[in-house]
């Protein structure tokens, strides 16, 4: 019954903890909720929308409700004049106001409306552009994001398994310096062997703690990609290694790329965003036409009487710079040239994007070729080690050729190692380049 109930405990913590194991598609998906860069994005593409709501109100009409209520008190004002008549000189005194406090109350309502205002259309489809504009730069963070996360985690991946290959090698270096001391106490082989030995063992220590360190900076560096605290604990499930990857054609690439990328858009976007603000500055030499009108109802009370007035009010009006002092003219001037300027790169921002899908294509299937070359000296290097450990023990071999040996297959395991992770970031880095997944 013991056994049972350990048994169900054990399982029970080994199915908690790896349901924390996150996989790669996991990773990137809390990266898209929590990194700061992601949201900030995110609130900028809609702060962006709501600038273009705004550019839609400006066609709307705009009305008004205005109320007042509250108590005056004028003091009455007292004129005095003399006339002239053929009585003689007549001084008159008249009084105008009410010596009492008054209640006034009212309201009006009023609404404006514009007829033509030519700046209006291009100022709408400037702040349409640049809502996608900002969606773009979203998509943008999301791609770079996206391409840091998957950095990261085979950089956590590849720096776990460093580890375990540091403490292989330590082990075997640390087994080998067992045998030179059993050989060098029976007399079958020099103290100097047993020198050369510790050496390895100590080299092999120095080496586990580099990869030890280098472990715990990926870790930092992942949780700092996906935006958790840097001290989090980093469980991630093992990816499964191939070197058979089906890559596009490197054209077909290209037209993915010239599609798909933000940044490409963004040129885009931006060169439509320098036509718009020409046209609106050329808006300048047409009128505005306004409608307005208003209507409202003013109250006053006063002890002796009570005063009543509705009104109402339609105005239309007109306004039409003539002459600014050259400023029209000049404005015009600097919204032509910035367009030029953005037509301008516009082949230069094309050949960048052409030189990275380049770059990211020929990275992948380097890398690619590569794991094949690691893979067969991983082989060449284990039998090399194997055969030189039994010729040592033997005594046809040297303690050298051993060392050599271990040395080697070690190398040849990391560069194997490193091979599959540099596969994976050019994978990774050819979805970022293209502006989608494809890989």
């Amino acid at each position: 019954m013991r056994r049972a109930l350990f048994v169900f405990t054990a399982a029970i913590f080994f199915l908690a903890g790896s349901a924390f194991a996150l996989t790669l598609k996991e990773s990137i998906d809390v990266a898209l909720r929590q990194n700061p860069s992601i949201t900030a994005a995110r609130q900028k593409a809609e702060a962006a929308d709501a600038r273009l709501a705004q550019a839609v109100g400006a066609f709307l009409p705009t009305i008004k409700l205005d109320g007042n209520y509250g108590k005056t008190y004028t003091q009455p004002s007292t004129v005095q004049f003399t006339t002239a008549t053929t009585s003689g000189a007549v001084t008159q005194t008249l009084t105008f106001g009410t010596d009492a406090v008054s209640d006034t109350h009212g309201w009006t309502a009023s609404l404006s409306q514009p007829i033509f205002a030519a700046a209006l259309l291009p100022g709408y489809e400037i702040a349409k552009k640049s809502a996608a504009l900002a969606r773009e730069d979203h998509n943008r963070s999301i791609l770079g994001t996206s391409f840091d996360v998957t950095r990261a985690y085979f950089g956590v991946l590849a720096a776990e398994k460093l580890v375990e290959l540091s403490r292989e090698s330590k082990q075997m270096a640390e087994s080998h310096l067992t045998q030179v001391n059993k050989m060098v106490a029976a007399g079958a082989a020099p103290a100097a062997d047993r020198l050369r030995s510790e050496v390895q063992a100590a080299n092999s220590e120095v080496g586990l703690v580099r990869a030890l360190n280098q472990l715990a900076l990926a870790r930092n560096a992942f949780n700092n990609a996906l935006g958790r605290s840097i001290e989090e604990e980093v469980k991630l499930e093992a990816a499964a290694e191939s070197d058979k990857v089906a890559i596009p054609l490197y054209s077909e690439l290209i037209e993915l790329a010239l599609r798909n990328r933000p940044d490409w858009k963004q040129y885009i976007i931006s060169k439509e965003i320098s036509e718009e603000n020409l046209r609106l500055t050329k808006t300048d030499y047409l009128p505005s036409v306004f409608l307005s009108g208003s209507t409202g109802n003013q109250v006053v009370e006063y002890p002796a009487y009570r005063s009543d007035v509705n009104s109402w009010r339609v105005t239309g009006a007109a306004s039409w710079t003539l002459f600014d002092g050259l400023g029209r003219q000049n404005r015009i001037r600097e919204a032509a040239a910035n367009l030029e300027a953005q037509r301008a790169l516009e082949e230069q921002v094309k050949r960048g994007i052409e030189l990275e899908v380049r770059d990211a294509y020929f990275n992948l299937r380097s890398g690619l070729e590569t794991i094949g070359s690691a893979k067969k000296a991983v082989a060449s290097a284990e039998e090399n080690n194997r055969v030189s450990a039994a010729r040592f023990a033997l005594g046809a071999g040297t303690n050298i050729e051993v060392l050599d040996a271990q040395v080697s297959l070690t190398q040849a395991r990391i560069n194997y190692l490193q091979a599959i992770y540099d596969v994976e970031t050019a994978k990774a880095k050819i979805n970022k380049v293209v502006g989608k997944e494809v890989l």
